[in-house]
């Protein structure tokens, strides 16, 4: 039956009462039958009006058993009743939806669970018997007020062992079968509470319990169910984190019978983090109440309590790993869109990042992921966090810095000093693929960030382009003795310049193909020359061994400085800044503006002939290009002024005083 918001009203007691007198009717019809049947029968009477009042009598009994039934159904339903519950008579209306064919449906399922499959059966077979019925548990939650009365009717103890009875059926498809649990339990959560007794299951899951098998197997039931924030945060708290918030110094293992089949961590912390994933509410509003009213610590202590236990137990990793999602969740890190954050996500956010920061590259190996993701996601407040330009001597928080100079299309949700920001970047730095996805979300910020001050520099006198230069100078700068520090100089250069043989000077050689869109391509090698420049200008050493692994490997040296101009004018030309007209050898025939460096590489490997290397034909086009810039006073001192901000190793210096 589909489900209703209408409601039926039943009195239990008056329902007995019917049973009773449908039944005391039922048996005077019977005896009529009887009588005037054998009465007839002395005269050789017959008559089919008798037969059918022998039916109406069988009939009558049927219903007498069925409104008996739903009378105790509807007992067990109601707040005061429950699986065995007696009642009493003259209780009064008990108001239930109108879905007393679902209800039964359930009390069907939950006695062939709670009194046969569960409690009667083991092994092969109780695997089978399990497996056989979860389909059905899923449907429940198309109905939630169904499922709810499954809940509510399946003994409380049944549902406390459920995910570990599962696991040690040894089933090959326990985690599927509990998943279809955990399904019907969520659409009971997250609909209305319109069956009593589903209160009472609601209120249980949410309270502590003295045994950590009884509380895994509930955090275990929560994880896949998707429950409502309150009750995964109340759930999580009580089971076990606001213990853990006053005595963390305790064996926090639960078993792995039940938790291997499960692909669940058997440690009873990461279970109750397991519950949080993915719920940023939940994440925060557990955070700020965890341990209750009697723990002093504050939010920033309570998170560091977390990477201490991992770092201190063998299921450090689960922990690790649950904690940094969590921490995703949280900072709505992939449901909030980088320089839009919420009040409340960068506030958790702030703290996060200092504590993460505070262990730096000794941040638990499993956590590291989600430091990059949620370093994405906030890219607003790195970026803004590198600055030196203003208020190089700011603390962490969520006000403006005094003396703060905002930058068009930089909205930080907070503002980090340079020091946590260099120490938070040290929390993935070491992981590649994690570096290359953050360098991918820098460069984009960049070009956009760039694109939108050029255009405004376009239409005024302002300088927005020089400053945001010299953000990204700065950034660069921070993250490159950052790398330096967790990977030692060597290393450092060495990556960077693979990276950068890989993704901008082996395109000089047909290394890689023209990128489309060509915005990406564009924003990608922008700020991978950025990078590269860094480190060629940052000392004489890092430069020669940048530029000799550059050159061992393309066979050629790379111009950094005339790269970085050629990007600096691009990005003022897309903008709009005034500047003469292009040459017709400067027009893009894809785009129809300013071609970018890798269309003219392009075009010259198109037209080079054995008689002239491509190499030649690209110089001739480029003195066009820098006649063509040489030519616009303005436009040529705002991009060799800007070239040479993203190039400063100022803040390199100032961060090793601030460190």
């Amino acid at each position: 039956m589909a489900p209703t918001d209408e409601f039926c009203g039943i009195d239990p007691g008056e329902m007995g009462k019917l049973a009773a007198s449908l039944r005391g009717a039922a048996d005077r019809l019977t005896a009529f039958h009887q009588e005037f049947g054998r009465k007839l029968g002395q005269h050789g009477i017959s008559t089919p009006a008798l037969r059918e009042i022998a039916d109406i009598a069988d009939w009558g009994r049927t219903q007498v058993s069925m409104l008996h039934g739903r009378a105790e159904l509807i007992q067990a339903l109601d707040a005061e009743g429950g699986p065995g519950s007696k009642g009493a008579s003259g209780q009064g209306l008990v108001r239930l939806p109108d879905e007393l064919a679902g209800f039964e449906f359930a009390q069907a399922l939950a006695r062939t669970y709670g009194d046969d499959i569960l409690v009667k059966h083991s092994g092969e077979l109780q695997a089978a018997l399990i497996h056989q019925h979860a389909g059905e548990i899923a449907q429940l939650a198309e109905n939630p007020q169904a499922a709810a009365a499954f809940f509510a009717l399946l003994p409380a103890k049944a549902r406390d062992a459920l995910p570990t009875v599962i696991a040690a059926t040894g089933s090959k498809t326990a985690e599927q079968d509990l998943a279809a649990f955990s399904k019907a339990l969520g659409a009971a959560l997250r609909a209305p509470t319109l069956v009593p007794a589903f209160a009472k299951v609601r209120s249980d899951l949410v309270k502590p319990v003295k045994g950590k098998i009884v509380a895994w197997n509930r955090l275990a039931l929560l994880k896949g169910a998707n429950a409502p924030s309150g009750v995964r945060s109340a759930a999580a708290r009580a089971l076990v984190l606001d213990d853990f918030t006053e005595n963390p110094h305790q064996d926090w293992r639960a078993g792995t019978i039940g938790s291997q089949p499960h692909g669940l961590p058997p440690d009873l912390v990461a279970m109750g983090l397991e519950v949080l994933t993915g719920d940023g509410a939940a994440t925060r509003d557990a955070f700020a109440k965890m341990g209750g009213d009697g723990v002093t610590l504050n939010q920033s202590e309570k998170m560091k309590r977390f990477l201490d236990y991992a770092k201190e137990v063998a299921t450090g990793d689960d922990v690790a790993d649950a904690f940094g999602r969590v921490m995703e969740a949280g900072s709505e890190a992939t449901t909030e869109k980088p320089g839009q954050h919420s009040p409340a996500a960068a506030a958790f956010t702030l703290d996060m990042m200092k504590v993460a920061g505070s262990f730096g590259d000794d941040l638990p190996q499993r956590a590291k992921d989600s430091m990059g993701v949620i370093a994405k996601s906030y890219i607003h407040e790195l970026a803004s966090g590198a600055r030196f330009d203003r208020a190089a001597n700011r603390a962490s928080g969520m006000e403006i810095p005094r003396h703060w100079n905002p930058l068009p299309g930089v909205t930080p949700a907070f503002y980090l000093s340079p020091g946590d920001t260099s120490r938070f970047l040290k929390t993935f730095v070491g992981e590649e693929q994690v570096v290359k996805e953050f360098n991918s979300a820098v460069a984009r910020f960049r070009h956009d960030t760039l694109l939108s001050a050029a255009r405004l520099d376009a239409q005024g006198s302002a300088d927005y382009f020089s400053d945001t230069s010299i953000m990204f100078g700065d950034l660069g700068s921070v993250a490159f003795k950052t790398a330096k520090d967790v990977l030692g100089a060597e290393d450092t250069v060495s990556d960077m310049a693979r990276n950068f043989t890989k993704n901008t000077a082996a395109f000089i050689l047909g290394g890689l193909p023209l990128a489309d869109p060509i915005v990406d391509s564009v924003a990608e090698l922008g700020w991978e020359i950025t990078q590269a420049y860094i480190i060629s200008s940052a000392s004489d050493e890092w430069a020669d061994s940048f530029e000799t692994q550059v050159q061992a490997a393309t066979n050629e040296r790379a111009d950094l400085a005339k790269r970085l101009k050629y990007d600096m004018a691009y990005l003022l030309h897309s903008g709009g800044y005034p500047a003469n007209e292009l040459p017709e050898e400067l027009v893009s025939t894809t785009t129809g503006a300013l071609k970018t460096y890798d269309e003219f590489v392009a075009d010259a490997k198109h037209e080079a002939t054995d008689g002239k290397k491509w190499e030649q034909i690209l110089q001739e086009k480029l003195t066009v290009y820098d006649d063509w810039m040489d030519s616009n006073d303005t436009l040529d001192k705002k991009i060799e002024r800007s070239s040479r901000t993203q190039t400063s190793d100022l803040a390199e210096n100032l961060l090793k005083a601030v460190n």
